[in-house]
């Protein structure tokens, strides 16, 4: 009889916290997929039709995120720039990832397969996935690119540092109701939004 009542109160236990691990959804996932802001109560901030900017922060690091068309690459290039960084960074999302000072060309990466490539630190992000290689619709093989719904980048606090953190967006590649491909600039006007980083 007391076994059959410790297994009782153990099921009661495990159903509880459950429930509350659901419900408490702590940060953002970096996972491309678009599940986490409304349930954070994140006010998007709109830049197009159908792109949406989300702007988040716990403690440790500061989420820039944004959704697109379906059929969009939503590659980035983001300048940002904090009293912590010495120099204005570029922070490249595409099908690779990278970073470079702004205006500093001899260290952007030239071709697919440079070395200064991958060289990212204290921030990642959902780039574009390899997913196979089509060996039948070219005259070269080719990869095959599947794309996360919302573009996610995590960025630490501990790299970039507290305080205002200007930032400025160039999203590529935003397919169109028309079937073309546009850029979105954020800001418009070119200036450098100001994101206040508690």
């Amino acid at each position: 009889m007391k076994i059959k009542v410790v297994f009782i109160l153990i099921l009661t236990f495990g159903t509880s916290c459950e429930s509350k691990i659901e419900k408490a959804i702590v940060h953002p996932m970096v996972d491309g997929r678009n599940t986490e802001y409304a349930a954070l109560n994140v006010t998007p901030i709109k830049l197009a039709d159908a792109v949406n900017l989300y702007l988040y922060q716990n403690s440790a690091y500061v989420w820039i995120s944004y959704d697109y068309p379906e059929g969009s690459f939503g590659t980035l290039d983001m300048a940002i720039s904090t009293k912590k960084i010495k120099k204005t960074l570029n922070l490249h999302i595409s099908a690779q990832l990278g970073e470079w000072p702004v205006g500093v060309d001899s260290l952007r990466p030239t071709t697919a397969n440079s070395d200064l490539w991958w060289n990212h630190k204290g921030w990642i992000a959902n780039n574009l996935w390899v997913n196979g290689i089509d060996t039948l619709s070219y005259d070269a093989p080719e990869f095959k690119i599947k794309n996360g719904e919302i573009r996610e980048i995590q960025l630490s606090k501990a790299r970039f540092g507290s305080g205002e953190w200007k930032i400025k967006l160039n999203i590529n590649a935003i397919k169109t109701r028309e079937g073309q491909f546009t850029s979105i600039k954020f800001p418009a006007d070119q200036e450098y939004y100001t994101l206040t980083v508690n």
